[in-house]
């Protein structure tokens, strides 16, 4: 059966992990998931509730996507936005430039310029994206610590899931914030969603009604701040990183 992204069958022999993809195709982990969600690879084959797979079918069609230079193919929005997404985690906005991300993209600056009209455009999709991203896994993270039930009777668990979840967002966020921070608008109406969004997703397994947003967002904040409150407790003291945790299992 094949759902979205995902197709579950039994583990198929020669299948791959996804660091054995990493390894395979030098594509990053989370632009594998970015072109998995959006089609633009084959969908995941799901091995177990918490387990995913993948065969050379992903590995071609990760290759092929990296040798593009001159063509357009179809997933070119995807491939630009996911190499917006890998710039700007890891250089400011001002270090970023648009032909770096068409570069990364394999494609030309005129090519790009057909999805995305200027560089704040580009940030935006990477912002969005991401936070798209960050909801699946949170997600699927709730999934595997036991659902709503799971987290509710322990929230410590689902503010270290949400911590290492929210941690490839927090380098643009905090770029947002700067750049609000010196009068540029659409960057604090971007930044205050994002905040927004990541309460909305953090909280929703603790509320009665996941459609109430307001009593999300006042849920997740509360997640927030114990993620906050137990990381930093553990960064003062002498075991850090902590032995005894471990991240959420990443699919």
């Amino acid at each position: 059966m094949q759902t979205g992204d995902v197709a579950t069958r039994s583990d198929p022999a020669g299948a791959l992990s996804l660091s054995d993809l990493v390894e395979r195709t030098g594509v990053p982990a989370s632009t594998i998931h970015h072109y998995r969600r959006s089609g633009t690879i084959p969908p995941a084959i799901r091995v177990t509730p918490n387990r995913f797979a993948y065969g050379e079918d992903h590995v071609e069609a990760l290759l092929r996507i990296r040798g593009c230079s001159t063509s357009e193919p179809p997933e070119l929005r995807s491939r630009i936005v996911a190499a917006a997404i890998e710039a700007f985690k890891t250089r400011s906005y001002s270090e970023v430039t648009v032909s770096d991300i068409a570069e990364a993209a394999h494609t030309a600056k005129g090519n790009l310029y057909r999805y995305f009209d200027s560089k704040e455009d580009l940030l935006t999709a990477a912002v969005e994206a991401l936070l798209d991203d960050t909801r699946v896994r949170f997600e699927a993270a709730s999934r595997s610590l036991g659902g709503m039930d799971g987290l509710r009777t322990d929230p410590d668990k689902a503010a270290l899931a949400f911590g290492y979840i929210v941690a490839d967002v927090l380098p643009m966020l905090l770029e947002l914030g700067a750049r609000a921070a010196k009068g540029h608008e659409p960057s604090a109406d971007l930044g205050r969603k994002v905040l927004r969004t990541l309460a909305g997703t953090a909280g929703r397994p603790f509320v009665e009604d996941p459609q109430d947003s307001d009593a999300a967002i006042g849920a997740g904040l509360r997640v927030i701040e114990n993620a906050f409150a137990t990381v930093l407790s553990w960064a003062v003291g002498t075991d850090w990183p902590p032995d005894h945790v471990q991240p959420p299992e990443q699919t």
